[in-house]
């Protein structure tokens, strides 16, 4: 597998998705979760080659990865040259599909269930700490600019 040279907006997205399950903000992440992360980047390994991967990239065999080594397992699986308007439109597909309304948001349930579907062994106290970050306006649903800033660590409302 070919290793993807990062742009920022990738190391952005996955310094968001890495940041979302390092809850107690440890620097590192249990190795556990980086099967749901891959998935949440569109990409299910079985159990066998997540496991693989996993040994190649916790050399030191802790149970945990660190950024930089979730950066260097992740850039096998992120497809070059993805651009943020790309990233963008790719992930507003996949909200509309929860969005069946197109009310332009949805129920953190809802949101909570895509999580239990991705993995359903993040228990539900996580669960709860990925929708706290994502419902920052405590609205109870995630609309899609919450669910953007999430996903790709940018504040719509800021200049870049």
């Amino acid at each position: 597998m070919e290793k993807t040279e990062l742009s920022k907006d990738q190391l952005k997205v996955l310094k968001a998705s890495f940041d979302a399950f390092d809850k107690d903000k440890t620097g590192s992440i249990p190795t556990d979760v980086v099967g749901t992360i891959l998935e949440l980047l569109g990409h299910t390994l079985s159990e066998e080659e997540l496991e693989d991967v996993i040994d190649e990239y916790d050399e030191d065999e802790s149970g945990q990865l660190e950024f930089n080594e979730f950066v260097q397992l992740a850039s096998n699986y992120v497809e070059p040259e993805e651009d943020y308007d790309a990233l963008r439109k790719e992930l507003r597909e996949v909200f509309m599909m929860y969005d069946k309304e197109a009310k332009g948001f949805i129920p953190v349930d809802s949101f909570k269930q895509i999580l239990r579907e991705l993995d359903g062994a993040v228990p539900e106290e996580e669960l709860d700490d990925i929708v706290d970050e994502i419902d920052a306006d405590g609205s109870g649903t995630v609309d899609f600019e919450e669910f953007m800033e999430v996903m790709t660590d940018r504040d719509p409302n800021k200049e870049s």
